[in-house]
């Protein structure tokens, strides 16, 4: 009877023991961006090593994605004993091109709210794109490396890296711009650096909400009601169509206009004693 060989020389995939995807058919990506995403690097890649990415990922095959300031680096458990290490690399942003990022959202404030809350807005994508800045990369900008044999761009490992990366950014959209080199805390403190105002943070949010509203030039009939006495708009937030990928924005706006009526009503009353 001829020696049992290790499992690994049969080429069968070992237990990766890394969490698997939760979509275990059709689409990988469910978000726009994640879509977009995985869309350009398809682009490039070879069918057959992508669904054996899509296999890989699906299978718990990754065991480690670590995303840092323009890249992933990953292990992946391939047929041998050992993961193979696999990096993702993407073109980072120029400071110029963060500089235009920071320079957009502070012109647009109603931006601010989907960022403060870790979302990141269709409209910031497409703002970034009419300035020549792209915050998804495309398939030139995307580079591969794995320490398998397999010359492909990308192998099947480096694919499993990127549909397992793809459910990531679903869950947590700011990793694009994490991709791009500029983590979410660091441009929301440089965003509200460039739009310092007044020390009175009634009065700065006063200032950026009539700005917004100056910028916009006149609005249009969006349907509501008349002013209801004892209302605010804060309470009326919901019936503002704020348009698609907006979802969470009316509910993180409304702490921002409560306080806003509250400062308010605070300095009336102060006005009135004096």
């Amino acid at each position: 009877m001829a020696p049992s060989r290790p499992f690994s020389e049969y080429g069968r995939r070992r237990p990766g023991g890394g969490a698997k995807l939760r979509s275990q058919r059709g689409r990988i990506a469910q978000n726009w961006w994640s879509q977009r995403f995985v869309d350009a690097v398809e682009r490039g890649g070879d069918r057959g090593r992508l669904q054996r990415g899509r296999t890989y990922a699906r299978a718990g095959q990754v065991v480690e994605l670590r995303p840092r300031p323009g890249a992933v680096g990953a292990r992946v458990q391939g047929s041998r004993p050992r993961p193979y290490l696999v990096e993702v690399t993407v073109r980072r942003w120029t400071a110029a091109e963060v500089d235009a990022v920071v320079a957009t959202v502070v012109e647009n404030p109603l931006l601010l709210a989907p960022l403060f809350s870790g979302d990141v807005p269709p409209g910031l994508v497409d703002l970034l794109a009419g300035i020549g800045v792209e915050l998804l990369p495309t398939d030139a900008e995307v580079t591969y490396d794995c320490s398998c044999p397999d010359d492909g761009e990308p192998c099947k490992h480096a694919a499993a890296v990127v549909y397992a990366l793809a459910e990531q950014l679903d869950a947590t959209p700011a990793t694009t711009l994490t991709l791009r080199g500029v983590e979410l805390p660091e441009l929301l403190r440089r965003i509200t650096d460039a739009a310092s105002g007044p020390s009175d943070p009634v009065e700065d949010l006063a200032v950026h909400v009539t700005s917004f509203h100056r910028l916009a030039g006149d609005l249009p009939d969006l349907g509501l009601r008349d002013r209801v006495p004892g209302r605010t708009v804060a309470d009326d937030l919901d019936e503002l169509v704020l348009g698609p990928g907006a979802a969470g924005t009316a509910d993180a706006l409304r702490p921002w206009y409560v306080a806003l009526a509250q400062g308010v009503e605070d300095r009336r009353r102060g006005q009135s004693r004096a």
